[in-house]
This record gives C-alpha cells, sequence and structure tokens, in this order.
C-alpha cells in the first residue's frame, strides 16, 4: 500500500521538476578561440546542460557540460564546444530538461595568420541608477544594436567580435537578482550573439556571483585564475586586470610583464588593449584615480615603446568618457563609461584638466574599435554618444582617432623664431615652420617645447606639451592655437638659452626634435618677485596667519604632498594640526612705484602653484589693494581650486590710484576628513607691463639696453643687528628704508660707495621695503627683514 501511494507522488514530483524548469539568464558567449567556445546559462533547476549545433539551423550535433549552483536551487550551465573551425558561422541552442531556447548563431575567430579585420565593442558602468533605471537597456537596444547594424556591411556576429566591459556591472554584486534584470536581460540580445569578456569593478564586491556566471580565461596567476587574464583575438591581444584592492599587488604586476614580453615575441600581434576598473587619472572625478593604474600604464607604455606595437587601457569608474595619450609612448588612455550609471557631470566632482587627456564629456555612450590586420595594421576608434540629461544625443559620433602600428614621422619642423636674437625675458614667441609630413593624410596633432640653459636639455626650464584640441568642461581650451609657436614668459634678464621643438601627428608619431637654437634675453619690464619667501623654504617667515594654523610642509611630511619645487611648502588651514580654516596674508609696500600706479602705466602680475591631496578642500588666494593708510582700495577676484595635483595660475590685474600697499592673501578650506588639504607653493607678486611683443626683436647687439631697476643685494637678511646693502651704480645715491604702512623710518646718503652697513638702532622687528635712489632716478628696490629680540 505504502508503494502504491509513493509511486505516483514520485511521479508528481518529477513532472512538477521538469514543468518547473525556465531559462533565468538566456545563454551568453565566453572565452571564445579559433576551434572552440563557451555558452553559458542559467536555469531555476536542473543538472542537464545540453547544446545542440551545427553549421546551419538543422544543427545536428550536440555537446554535453556542466552545472554548477549558484543561488538556491539555480543552476548555471556551461557547455565547451570544441574541434570547431576557424572564422566560422555555427547555429546553437540549449537546453536543460524542458527548458530549450531558441537558435541563435555566432562567429569563431580567424588565426592570426590569416589576417582578417576584427571590431570590439568597449563599455563600462552600466551599474543600475535608480533615476535612469533602463538606461543600460536603451544603450544596447537602441544605441549598439542599431549603430552597428546601420553602419556595419555585415549582419551583427560578422561585423562585431568582442564585448569588453571594464567593471561595475551591477549596482551591488551580491544582490543575485540584479545580475538578471540589470545586466544578463537588457544585454542577452548582444551576448548571445558575441562573446563578452568583463573584469571586476568596486561594485562587484568581489561575489561569488561574478565568477559563477564568468568562465574566462584560466591562464592567471594560480590562485587568481579569471581576476586577470589574457586572450589572443586576430592580431590583438587583450588583457583583463582586477585594480581593486586587495589585489592590486606586485606580483599582478610582475604577470602582466611576463605577458607582455611573450606578445612582443610574437610576431602576429600587432596591438594590446588592456582592461581595467580604476583610471590612473580622471578629468571629472579625481578621488577615483588609482596609482595601480598608473603601474599598469607605466608597463604598457613601456611595452608599445620597445616592442614597436601600439597599446590601450580601457577604463571606466568615472562616469563619463574620457580620450587620451602618452607624451613619449604610442599609447592610448580611453575611458569608456558610462553605459548606465548616474553621469559624474561637470562640476559635480572635483575635476582636473590633465595635458594626456585630449577629450572629456559627461554623456552616456560607448566605444567601438575597428582593428585592421595585413602589411598595414592599424585600429581606428569611435566614440558613440547618448546624450545626457541636459542634449540627448542620438548615437552620434563624438569622437574618432585612427592609430597605425608602424611610425611614418613627420618632417623635424624648422625653427623660425628667435634664431639668436636678443628678446625680452618677459615673454617671447617661440616660432617654428607649419606641420609637414610624406604621409599624405597626416596632420598636426601635438607640439611640444622646450627651452634649457644648455642644449643638452637635460633640464629644461620650460616644457609644454600641446595637444590640437583639448575638450574640457564643454570647451576646447586649444581652439585657437595653430601649434607651430608657443609663448614663455618669465625667463631671467641677460641669459643665453637654448630652444627646440618636435611635432606629432594625430596617429602619434613625432618627428625628431629640432637642433638646439639659441637666444638672448635682455633686460625685464616687470620687478623682481617682491613676496618674501614665496616657496616656504625659509620655513613661515614673511607671512602672518590671521585665521588659523600656516605651516611649512616637507615632502609627505604628516602625510602630506611633495613640494612643486624646492623640499618645502604651505598648509593653510592645517595638517599636521588640523583646523576648518586657515587664512595668512603678506603685505607688500609698492610706495616706489606710486608714479607708475597713478599714472596707469603698470599693473600687478601674481600667482603661484596651488593644490589639495583629494579633491575636496579648497585653496584660494587673493590680493587687496590699499592706501598708505591700510584702507582697502579693491581686491581681486579669488583664485581657488579642487585640483589634486599642483595648479598653476599666473594673473594680471589693474592697480587702482594711489595703492600703496598689496595685501597677498592665502586661505584653505577643510570640506572633508581631519587635515586641512590647502596648499601652496612657489608664489609671486611682480609690478610691470602686462603688454610685450613677444613676437618682435626687443634688444639687438647693436642697442643699448634701458635703464633697469635692480633687486638690492642684502646681507644677512633677515638680520638682528646690522645688514649690509651693496650700491649696484656709482653716483650720489639715496637709501630709504620704509615699514609696511608706507611710512619712511630711515634714510641714509653718500656719494660713491659700493655698500653701506644699515645699523638696526631702534627699528622694531618686522618687514621694510629698501629704495635706492641714484641721482633722481630709482634704481633698486629690496625687501629687508628684521628679526625679534
Amino acid at each position: 500500500m505504502k508503494l502504491k501511494l509513493l509511486f505516483p507522488f514520485f511521479l508528481c514530483w518529477i513532472s512538477g521538476q521538469i514543468q518547473g524548469q525556465t531559462i533565468l539568464v538566456q545563454p551568453y558567449l565566453q572565452d571564445v578561440s579559433p576551434n572552440a567556445i563557451r555558452i553559458l546559462w542559467e536555469t531555476s533547476t536542473g543538472d542537464e546542460s545540453l547544446v545542440e549545433y551545427g553549421l546551419s539551423s538543422d544543427l545536428g550535433l550536440v555537446a554535453n557540460g556542466t552545472a554548477a549552483p549558484n543561488n538556491g536551487s539555480t543552476r548555471i550551465h556551461d557547455v565547451h564546444l570544441t574541434g570547431l573551425e576557424r572564422f566560422t558561422v555555427y547555429y546553437y541552442r540549449v537546453q536543460t530538461g524542458a527548458a530549450q531556447s531558441a537558435i541563435y548563431s555566432f562567429k569563431t575567430p580567424p588565426f592570426a595568420s590569416d589576417e582578417q579585420s576584427i571590431s570590439l565593442l568597449a563599455m563600462s558602468d552600466m551599474q543600475k541608477d535608480g533615476a535612469e533605471p533602463t538606461k543600460f537597456a536603451e544603450i544596447i537596444q537602441d544605441g549598439v544594436l542599431p549603430y552597428i547594424d546601420q553602419q556595419y556591411p555585415d549582419p551583427l556576429i560578422e561585423a562585431l567580435n568582442l564585448v569588453l566591459i571594464p567593471g561595475d556591472l551591477v549596482a551591488t554584486g551580491n544582490d543575485y537578482g540584479s545580475w538578471k534584470s540589470d545586466f544578463f536581460d537588457p544585454a542577452q540580445t548582444l551576448f548571445r550573439q558575441v562573446p563578452v569578456y568583463p573584469v571586476l569593478g568596486n561594485h562587484e564586491n568581489n561575489t561569488a556571483y561574478y565568477f559563477n556566471y564568468f568562465h574566462l580565461p584560466a591562464n592567471g596567476s594560480p590562485g587568481f585564475e579569471e581576476h586577470w587574464w589574457y586572450a589572443d583575438y586576430s592580431n590583438v591581444r587583450v588583457i583583463g586586470l582586477n585594480s581593486n584592492p586587495p589585489y592590486d599587488t606586485p606580483g599582478q604586476l610582475a604577470w602582466l610583464e611576463a605577458v607582455l614580453a611573450d606578445a612582443c615575441q610574437i610576431d602576429s600581434i600587432d596591438f594590446v588593449f588592456a582592461e581595467l576598473h580604476h583610471p590612473h587619472k580622471s578629468e571629472l572625478w579625481t578621488p577615483g584615480e588609482s596609482d595601480f593604474t598608473g603601474e599598469v600604464v607605466n608597463l604598457l607604455q613601456e611595452f608599445s615603446t620597445n616592442c614597436g606595437k601600439p597599446s590601450i587601457h580601457f577604463f571606466g569608474h568615472t562616469h563619463a568618457y574620457s580620450r587620451g595619450q602618452s607624451r613619449d609612448h604610442k599609447h592610448m588612455w580611453v575611458n569608456v563609461a558610462t553605459a548606465g550609471g548616474a553621469i559624474d557631470n561637470w562640476g559635480e566632482f572635483p575635476n582636473f584638466d590633465y595635458a594626456e587627456f585630449s577629450k572629456s564629456q559627461d554623456e552616456y555612450g560607448f566605444v567601438l574599435v575597428d582593428v585592421a590586420a595585413g602589411d598595414d595594421p592599424a585600429f581606428t576608434l569611435r566614440r558613440i554618444s547618448r546624450g545626457n540629461q541636459a542634449q540627448f544625443r542620438d548615437n552620434e559620433l563624438r569622437d574618432s582617432l585612427t592609430i597605425h602600428r608602424y611610425d611614418i614621422s613627420p618632417e623635424i619642423p624648422v625653427p623660425v623664431f628667435p634664431i639668436e636674437e636678443v628678446v625680452s625675458p618677459d615673454c617671447v614667441l617661440l616660432e617654428a615652420q607649419a606641420f609637414s609630413s610624406i604621409r599624405p593624410e597626416a596632420v598636426h596633432g601635438a607640439s611640444q617645447w622646450q627651452v634649457a640653459l644648455n642644449c643638452d636639455f637635460a633640464d629644461p626650464i620650460f616644457d609644454s606639451w600641446k595637444q590640437y584640441e583639448n575638450w574640457y568642461n564643454e570647451i576646447d581650451t586649444q581652439a585657437d592655437d595653430a601649434l607651430h609657436n608657443e609663448q614663455v614668459n618669465n625667463l631671467l634678464e641677460n641669459t643665453d638659452y637654448c630652444w627646440r621643438v618636435r611635432y606629432r601627428d594625430r596617429q602619434l608619431n613625432w618627428s625628431a626634435w629640432t637642433e638646439g637654437t639659441h637666444f638672448t634675453t635682455g633686460l625685464s619690464e616687470i620687478s623682481q618677485n617682491l613676496l618674501v619667501n614665496p616657496g616656504a623654504e625659509a620655513g613661515v617667515f614673511g607671512w602672518t596667519p590671521t585665521v588659523g594654523i600656516l605651516e611649512a610642509l616637507q615632502d609627505g611630511e604628516c602625510d602630506g604632498i611633495s613640494p612643486n619645487s624646492g623640499d618645502y611648502y604651505f598648509a593653510v588651514g592645517g595638517v599636521c594640526t588640523d583646523g576648518p580654516f586657515g587664512e595668512c596674508t603678506q603685505l607688500t609696500n609698492v610706495v616706489s612705484f606710486a608714479n607708475e600706479i597713478d599714472n596707469a602705466e603698470i599693473q600687478v602680475n601674481y600667482g603661484g602653484f596651488m593644490s589639495d591631496y583629494a579633491g575636496s578642500d579648497l585653496p584660494e588666494m587673493q590680493l587687496y589693494f590699499m592706501d598708505e593708510s591700510g584702507v582697502v582700495l579693491d581686491s581681486t577676484p579669488v583664485l581657488s581650486t579642487l585640483n589634486s595635483g599642483w595648479t598653476e595660475f599666473n594673473e594680471w590685474a589693474d592697480i587702482p590710484a594711489s595703492c600703496r600697499l598689496i595685501n597677498f592673501t592665502l586661505r584653505g578650506t577643510r570640506n572633508a576628513g581631519n587635515d586641512n588639504d590647502s596648499y601652496f607653493d612657489d608664489l609671486f607678486l611682480r609690478l610691470g607691463k602686462k603688454e610685450v611683443a613677444c613676437s618682435e626683436y626687443v634688444l639687438s647687439p647693436t642697442k643699448a639696453a634701458p635703464d633697469r631697476i635692480n633687486k638690492l643685494e642684502i646681507y644677512p637678511n633677515p638680520f638682528m643687528d646690522q645688514a649690509t646693502i651693496k650700491i649696484p651704480e656709482p653716483g650720489k645715491w639715496e637709501l630709504l628704508v620704509i615699514n609696511q604702512m608706507g611710512v619712511q623710518v630711515d634714510s641714509f646718503s653718500g656719494f660713491g660707495q659700493t655698500e653701506v652697513i644699515l645699523q638696526r638702532r631702534d627699528l622694531p622687528a618686522g618687514i621694510y621695503f629698501v629704495k635706492l635712489n641714484v641721482g633722481l632716478i630709482l634704481k633698486g628696490i629690496g625687501m629687508l627683514v628684521v628679526e625679534g629680540g
């Protein structure tokens, strides 16, 4: 009786299991090679893992695989098809019990020796955004699929060969349901026809679901398979890396170095494309940057230069598009986000205009790369945009660049000016003849200019690298730059210099450098730097804290940064001693320029370098113009930055009449963390004429030099009891000592002496302005610091 009751129950249970089996995640392709491919899918239950396949929709062949648990009763099925013909279209369908898919198709890769061209798609950070929950579906269904259908003559499986995804596939890796609903379902039409190769982002959280769903090449370091891997497809080596801690290790870099060394030796590999999640530099979100990725970039650059094989690193993390290139290597930097994650809009987070990047856009979109093989291997990269919240774009081509493997260098530029001329140290416009190349389609893409004290250029004092375009915050800052001239400011007076230039085409081929060309500077029409201790090399001397903390820090002190130059820099607000806000000032007496100021004949040139640590805290500088009584007449706009690297500011401002004092003010505001990371270095305050004819001769060897205002030599400075002041020219002289409020506190006069001894007497400690008149002409100025005691 019991057997009769159990048997029908068993049949019902089996029937329920069969009828209940459904395909949760539709078939998708992985780990393809010319003779093999993996087909994966997920079902609600069941262990049968069967693929029918063949050269037509009749199928005819069968392969079985394995099933592994994923979430409860669900199973991920993995079938490895082997013995396939290269570069061949196959049809297939999958089956688990009663659950059966429709018939789909794929195409196997060619051998590298077939010299076949390929195309790949790169997109990133499709993680679901609550404000735009269907954006990834739109990217695939309205973007990728129709664009390929319209722009390529072949069907999808012939037109597109690989899909690369540098991380953040889902918003929360540990959320099982999001893998199906947010990642696989929107892209199922694409993934069932074209193999997909992802890498881990931070949002995957190193979850087991990622490793369950994907079967990537098992050629990474032992114990770290699928964390990093590589795959060769036609003439391209694709490398996947894990930039997430704790996997961002020297061991992974050593593995990468070995894989690149192997690619260097394989003649059939023309290009290397790496993908990893984090950027080394990010224009729209500097806090997301990774030093580990910088190490990866160094290895790829070295590989490309030593092996003559261009490379790319694709990344994401910052939800925007950026395309750049290394200066000295044929290596490209490409952020392929965002395919769904909320856009990192301009100004929303800390930004920085990096020299490496030519174009950054806060937009949704994807990147296509068409790779040509054969005798002239090349790849063309295109950015296809879907716009942003402010402006919709329907698959608009927003960027395109072609890179050839083999160099055809542009012609060496021909120097035009200056050549053995004497020019102004305040402003000289270096100039060379226009770009030229034997490659007919080559166009001027970049220029690099260097100025040095000698022609070996071992230590250039000026080094400028400019691109033909620099789209930053919706503006092309290079729009009016012809690239065949470059302005150099603030050189030393009466000094011999050497300059050179090289040109680059838009395919990243550099010309050779020009030979070093000599020129000499004459005398300046701008004063010396009037600031005392402008770079913190004398500690905080010369600067008066008015609010909070002022520190002079060395490289890395209290976990700070490195100086822009020298050994020290200023921290306003407190790093070693925390503080929410800081302000300091230096008051400069400009009474010796009174006539020029009152007649509006000169302006003030001011600035320096500012930085913070992580893009949150706010360093600021500002000038206040005062009369002799200290009443504020006017002020300049506030200069500030959220950049996490040293950023130069060089501004000019009109000086109001009756100005006799200029108050140089620094501020630091803490917006995050404990430290107030508001940093300053190499500050300057100069008076002179802004308008200088940079492209004209200022002096010729036969012209007499104009009268100059010397910076007085004073020593020791600071002093306690007495100081010696050098008199630079013979004649009747008068020396005036003026305090910070513009009041004359002492004077000396004489005839013919070469120096004067200044006794302190009853001078209070402080900063004084020294003015030297020879005859009736101002011949020297200087700052004098009297120490306490």
